[in-house]
């Protein structure tokens, strides 16, 4: 019985560590051309010190973790569209969402805007969102949000698992301080650190894939990790602590004996 009172015992455990870890993986994208389009822009704007090509390889340097955003201590991000060439240019718009409620929705890009466009974002300490300089009049809940692409029929989440179609629609890239990058309407400099390029694909069900649809560069920005909404309810310290009131519960149980 000692033998199946652990095994209880660590099939509790890994159920109760696996439900408080969930969520905060996500997947990578798999290019319908290899990759090959968005190298090219990559290639276009950014170069490597040694070589004179681009430091960023599409396919194996993207961030494992891209959903969710924070901006950092400065209080502002700033925002330029690379490129967009995607058939809905037109009507493609994107944004940030809350993360606590994706239907506060804040348009950083329109439509009519191309490549070089830029705009500054700003959380005010109050929830605030404020876009170059002019408050929105709409408040999130804290410094953390997603970014999204509605092509005018259909809004894409950086996070997947709130698309329609369960594709993962953005896949995002970050400096590594050593290339130089020359976007549209600024000088080059070195693409450091806390800047990120982030490229979309604007099809339902994926299209072809190639992520070449609308890609913009952000600033002052940082990727976490968010919960699983059906945890979130219950902090890490209060599953530590279930974990040892079940463990304590299990060492209290009285020992059968075998027969």
């Amino acid at each position: 019985m000692k033998k199946q009172t652990r095994l209880t015992l660590t099939a509790t455990l890994a159920v109760t560590i696996g439900m408080a870890t969930a969520g905060l993986a996500h997947a990578t994208v798999t290019f319908g051309d290899g990759g090959a389009s968005l190298q090219s822009i990559l290639n276009n704007i950014t170069k490597a010190p040694i070589n004179n090509a681009s430091g960023i390889n599409v396919n194996t340097d993207q961030l494992s973790s891209d959903s969710y955003w924070q901006i950092s201590g400065s209080g502002g991000s700033f925002a330029q569209i690379i490129i967009e060439l995607a058939g809905n240019a037109n009507t493609n718009t994107v944004g940030i969402y809350d993360a606590t409620d994706p239907s506060k929705m804040i348009t950083l890009f329109s439509g009519i805007e191309s490549s070089g466009a830029q705009k500054l974002l700003t959380l005010g300490n109050d929830g605030s969102v404020i876009v170059n300089f002019t408050d929105t009049g709409i408040d999130f809940a804290g410094n953390a949000f997603g970014y999204f692409l509605n092509t005018g029929s259909t809004i894409f989440y950086s996070d997947k698992d709130l698309n329609a179609d369960g594709i993962d629609h953005m896949v995002a890239f970050q400096g590594k301080g050593t290339d130089t990058i020359d976007l549209p309407a600024t000088l080059p400099g070195v693409w450091s650190t806390n800047e990120y390029i982030m490229a979309w694909e604007d099809l339902p069900g994926g299209g072809d894939m190639d992520y070449n649809d609308f890609v913009l560069m952000t600033e002052s920005v940082s990727p976490i990790s968010m919960p699983d909404p059906s945890i979130q309810s219950i902090p890490e310290p209060s599953i530590l602590a279930l974990l040892g009131i079940g463990f304590l519960g299990l060492l209290g149980m009285p020992r059968i004996r075998n027969s």
